[in-house]
């Protein structure tokens, strides 16, 4: 008798601290999960040798001395951390219209159109890349300052390429975009620092933070809720009486009714998602694969 009492007294035990198990073994796998994604972060070799070294091109003349230093200081930094290769370009040039397309050679009148081309084109024609300088991991942001009497050509287009533009959707690339906006007309240089810093988190090996603590705990608590609420169900479950509990004599019968299917008929269809990465996609005319999105000013 007391060793049947000891034994339900284990399992009320048990059953006590076993949503706070739950919690924790969540917690540990998540943990475990984002180190693993953070392991090889800074530790890859540069293998492409193609590209030049330079990664500010000032053309629009935007950028003080200092900050160009301190921009090349922060993109050498960020690359040899995360992997892949930050380029930035400033011109001031008109891009839109059939004189322009005349006079530069472009292959459309579209501001949209020719910005992205000279955007593609500048990354492909100087090779670069992290890993290989075709379709290799990285992105460049390019900003024309044109303004003439006829209006403003103004705005800035991002290009992504190799792992920069699997991962990044159209929806990073407009929160990219955005970021850069915040301070496009009073600060150019916290412009492409938010351009650097947006992309790194969108297409950068996942981070673990404090909002990555907030949903383990939730989401270890849900799962220690579901464990309580379906334990009591089974307590209650064994109180239940039987369907012929109350019922004398012969069982019940239970008439049972049965779809036959005489056909079956399939239709599928490949349904695309512009949310799924590789936000903007095309080739470029070198044939190189890129992603990519602009905002005009």
């Amino acid at each position: 008798m007391d060793q049947n009492y000891a034994a339900e007294g284990r399992k009320k035990y048990l059953k006590f601290f076993a949503p706070f198990a739950v919690v924790i073994v969540v917690l540990a796998v998540i943990c475990t999960v984002k180190a693993i994604s953070r392991a090889d972060i800074g530790t890859a070799v540069r293998t492409n040798h193609d590209a030049p070294a330079e990664r500010v091109y000032d053309y629009a003349d935007l950028l003080t001395d200092e900050h160009e230093n301190a921009l090349r200081q922060y993109i050498a930094e960020k690359e040899a951390k995360y992997c892949m290769d930050f380029v930035i370009m400033t011109f001031s040039q008109p891009v839109e219209g059939r004189e322009a397309k005349e006079k530069y050679g472009y292959r459309s009148t579209d501001w949209e159109s020719n910005m992205m081309d000279i955007a593609d084109n500048f990354w492909d024609e100087n090779g670069y890349g992290f890993n290989k300088s075709f379709e290799g991991d990285g992105s460049i942001l390019i900003d024309n300052r044109y303004v003439d009497s006829r209006g403003s050509q103004r705005g800035e287009w991002l290009s992504t390429s190799g792992i920069v533009y699997q991962k990044m959707s159209n929806y990073d690339i407009e929160a990219v975009l955005n970021a850069v906006d915040q301070y496009y007309d009073s600060n150019p240089y916290k412009a492409y620092i938010a351009y650097i810093d947006q992309v790194i988190k969108k297409a950068g090996p996942v981070s673990f933070g404090a909002g990555d603590i907030i949903l383990a705990i939730v989401a270890g608590a849900v799962c220690a809720l579901i464990f309580m609420i379906a334990n009591i169900s089974q307590g209650k479950a064994k109180d239940t009486a039987s369907l012929t509990q109350y019922v004398e004599g012969k069982m019940p019968v239970m008439r049972v009714n049965e779809d036959q299917f005489l056909r079956k008929h399939t239709t599928t269809r490949r349904i695309e998602s512009s949310g799924s990465g590789g936000g903007g996609g095309h080739r470029s005319a070198g044939g190189a694969r890129h992603g990519g999105g602009g905002h005009r000013h």
